[in-house]
């Protein structure tokens, strides 16, 4: 009997401390970087491009590269070895990033912080690490676990935008950046130093618990596809590979050009900074909804499906957009949107564990963001140009939405994953 066989069963599971720790990551980690930047554009382009968006767009486009060119090194270190210490290493580089942007007066220093400092920090920090964590310390409950996990991103949706537009009313982008350096540094740091951990064997646990795993015994089977390890030449041939960097990419696409954009939109047609901010609020508090709903829906009915839901509910949301004339329509939009890509970050983390299995989860997550990137690069600088020259973005608006559209022939070749391919090998090997 191994010591961790001998350990007794814990009241409290701690893989859900590390889905909390994780919830913390995404809150401050991404909710600052991906959630106020719109907020910030007016503000930065005034000061720094004369008012034009694009090289900004360009700026949050490039971090795109670097975090893609560092993937997949970091993707196989987190494999073999620990997230928590490329986390760890990540928030010091965001913290330090985000305090120098307090000090730059050029575009040119803006896209070399943004770019290299952030775009670094942001791939150490942002979901894969800790996906694969979580993936570590749950199976049967994977899907909803990873939906837990992010719902702090989106909670951060939330509170963000009305975070950073009260310190831009008060004070300036500059304070702003630096009040994200000392938050980010002083809360996150030592919560992951302490509390984060790589593996339930760290612990003395198993997978899923104890409790759970001796409550249901029968339920625990070993399913070949998941236990292989990938080689990359491998992951070029097979079309689930394909399949999520397509759909995925387009969805981080959309989400990049909204999350940039979008309150800018409001601000084009009419509405307050108040009522943009709200507007944001509502997106971002839609996606929190919806994520434990697509974690349950993963669980149960697999990743097809769920995924199908999330491209057309965007894609409607966006259409949406290029209409709305009052408050109430632009509400609905946003709720329909933001229900859409709650399922964004749980969707590619489910699909890529259930196509390519738990060991080799990162190392696959990280090269697939290079079939994503050139989705991701192009879509918020096409939709600043577009709106630098049509004075609007209606049109980029209706190019996204179409791409969603074409995105749903994606699910057809990734695997479905979840209770319900469970119950069927249960059912083969019972029959057999």
């Amino acid at each position: 009997m191994s010591n961790a066989d001998a350990q007794p069963t814990k009241p409290l599971f701690y893989g859900w401390i590390i889905v909390a720790v994780s919830g913390l990551l995404g809150f401050l980690g991404t909710g600052f970087f991906s959630y106020s930047r719109g907020i910030l554009l007016p503000s930065l382009a005034e000061a720094l491009t004369n008012g034009e968006r694009f090289q900004i767009s360009m700026s949050f486009s490039a971090a795109a590269i670097t975090g893609a060119v560092l993937a997949p090194f970091i993707g196989r270190y987190v494999d073999g070895k620990s997230a928590r210490q490329v986390i760890l290493v990540g928030i010091l580089i965001v913290s330090a990033s985000y305090a120098l942007l307090s000090l730059i007066d050029s575009i040119l220093g803006f896209a070399i912080l943004v770019s290299l400092g952030l775009g670094a920090g942001m791939a150490c920090i942002g979901g894969m690490a800790w996906h694969r964590t979580v993936i570590r310390w749950f199976d049967h409950w994977r899907g909803r676990a990873i939906a837990i996990a992010v719902l702090g991103s989106s909670l951060a949706g939330v509170v963000m935008p009305h975070f950073t537009n009260w310190l831009l009313e008060q004070y300036d982008w500059q304070v702003t950046f630096m009040t994200y350096a000392g938050i980010t540094l002083v809360v996150l740091f030592p919560i992951v130093y302490l509390f984060m951990r790589d593996q339930p064997e760290d612990v003395g646990e198993v997978r899923d618990g104890r409790a759970y795993t001796a409550a249901h015994a029968d339920e625990m089977i070993e399913i070949k596809e998941e236990q292989k390890i990938w080689k990359q030449s491998e992951l070029f041939r097979t079309p689930a590979f394909w399949a999520i960097g397509f759909v995925f990419g387009a969805m981080f696409c959309v989400f990049t050009a909204m999350m940039l954009h979008l309150f800018s939109h409001f601000l084009d047609i009419g509405f307050s900074r108040t009522a943009a901010t709200t507007l944001m609020s509502i997106t971002a508090g839609f996606a929190a909804f919806g994520k434990p709903v697509v974690g349950w829906m993963s669980d149960y009915i697999g990743a097809r499906i769920t995924i199908w839901v999330a491209l057309v509910c965007q894609a409607a949301a966006l259409l949406l957009f290029t209409m709305v004339d009052d408050f109430a329509s632009a509400a609905l939009a946003a709720t329909l949107y933001g229900f859409g890509y709650s399922g964004m970050a749980p969707l590619r983390s489910f699909a890529i564990s259930t196509s390519f299995g738990a060991p080799s989860f990162a190392s696959v997550a990280g090269v697939v963001r290079f079939t994503e990137l050139p989705f991701m690069l192009a879509a918020s600088p096409l939709a600043g140009y577009i709106h630098d020259v049509t004075g609007s973005y209606q049109l980029a608006f209706t190019i996204l939405a179409a791409l969603m559209l074409v995105a749903c022939a994606g699910p057809l070749f990734i695997r479905t994953g979840g209770a319900l391919s469970r119950r069927k090998l249960i059912a083969e090997r019972r029959s057999s």
